[in-house]
């Protein structure tokens, strides 16, 4: 390429480029009338004589910034019409972000042009101040049609309520409350599948939410119920997910704890169950539940270990009692079979013939005189 076609293509593109930004709010001298009479009668509250004439306007240049605002607001603060002035501030987001780019673009090859065209095409327009406001009553318009959705759906209109949110989900596809707000409507419709589409759209956006899980976990949960195949993994999954993010939830793993059960594998709710006892050793229910499946796993010294934790924490309970002293006869462990035995006796309120027998029997195998003397007596009184 020669340098005089160098030169001759570089003005061609410089005079292209600048003729972008020429006149790009100019109209059309009909167009000039019509935005007249609109504006007088946008003055006058007469909207409905003003709006077809701002359209026209907008025939005449259908990036005109000036006419763009006024229809937009007209949809939004006189018609209520939320979706459609959403269109609109879109219109105007675009093009003036068009006419930005434009502008750095030629900043890159002509700066002193750009100089020239960013006093007259963008300061003198407000470019950026417009771009802001457009951007703010998009989002507006945004929340007023998501409200009109969560009406819906609490006024338990689920049909059109979804109809609504998916509308407000194409303006927004990245917004995870209304991606969420979908999967409960779809929820309450009874269609799983589509529910747990969309929460997990919702837990892949945003890679903390140990809730969105919990969600995902629940649905999986409540098919597995229903299911005749009763397959709980995929509700194992998500809570052991929901957890590594939360990991200080106790609820997390009460779930994956409940839904090994479901599953009936004995090993991995005792695991769950005992990590609910780690974080929280009040847990009675993790708590019995730990003793009473390790005593079927054959691990009775565990058994043993969690039944005392639970008589800790209700030292009057004759079930927990009773349990235990059963054990302790079983693994022999007389001397203290003798303590729990004589709580389990006190605490009795009806048949104290069985512990009595227990704490008998105890302090004969191991040579306590005074208390095998004592409650032989007891035993005698109970015949």
């Amino acid at each position: 390429m020669n340098t005089q076609f160098k030169i001759i293509l570089i003005v061609l593109l410089l005079i292209v480029t600048t003729s972008m930004f020429a006149n790009w709010q100019d109209l059309t001298a009909q167009g000039k009338k019509d935005l007249r009479s609109a504006n007088m009668h946008f003055g006058g509250k007469r909207i409905e004589k003003a709006l077809p004439l701002y359209e026209s306007v907008l025939e005449d240049n259908p990036n005109h910034i000036e006419t763009l605002e006024k229809v937009a607001g007209i949809y939004f603060d006189e018609k209520k019409d939320y979706l459609k002035a959403n269109d609109f501030y879109e219109i105007i987001i675009n093009s003036i972000n068009e006419k930005l780019s434009e502008y750095e673009e030629l900043k890159a090859t002509d700066e002193k042009e750009a100089k020239k065209v960013y006093k007259k095409e963008i300061k003198k327009y407000d470019l950026d101040m417009r771009l802001e406001s457009a951007i703010k009553f998009k989002g507006y318009c945004w929340t007023k049609l998501f409200l009109k959705a969560q009406k819906k759906f609490q006024n338990e209109d689920y049909e059109n309520a979804i109809i609504d949110f998916n509308i407000v989900y194409d303006i927004a596809p990245d917004s995870i409350k209304t991606i969420k707000m979908i999967s409960y409507v779809y929820n309450k419709m009874g269609n799983s599948d589509k529910s747990l589409e969309y929460m997990i759209k919702a837990a892949e956006l945003d890679p903390t939410d140990d809730m969105a899980r919990t969600q995902i976990a629940n649905t999986y949960f409540e098919i597995a119920d229903k299911d005749s195949i009763n397959d709980y993994g995929k509700a194992i999954e998500w809570y052991e997910k929901a957890a590594e993010i939360n990991a200080e939830n106790v609820d997390n793993y009460y779930n994956i704890a409940l839904a090994y059960s479901k599953a009936k594998n004995d090993t991995g709710a005792v695991a769950a169950f005992k990590k609910v006892v780690d974080l929280d050793s009040t847990n009675i229910y993790s708590i019995i539940n730990v003793s009473n499946l390790t005593f079927k796993l054959g691990n009775i010294s565990e058994s043993i270990k969690y039944l005392k934790m639970a008589i800790e924490i209700e030292p009057e309970n004759v079930s927990y009692l009773g349990s235990l002293c059963g054990k302790l006869f079983q693994e022999k462990k007389h001397d203290e079979l003798i303590g729990y035995g004589q709580k389990w006796y006190n605490a009795e309120t009806g048949n104290k013939q069985i512990p009595a027998q227990y704490v008998y029997q105890a302090a004969k195998s191991t040579g306590n005189k005074e208390i095998e003397k004592k409650f032989e007596k007891i035993l005698r009184e109970l015949q």
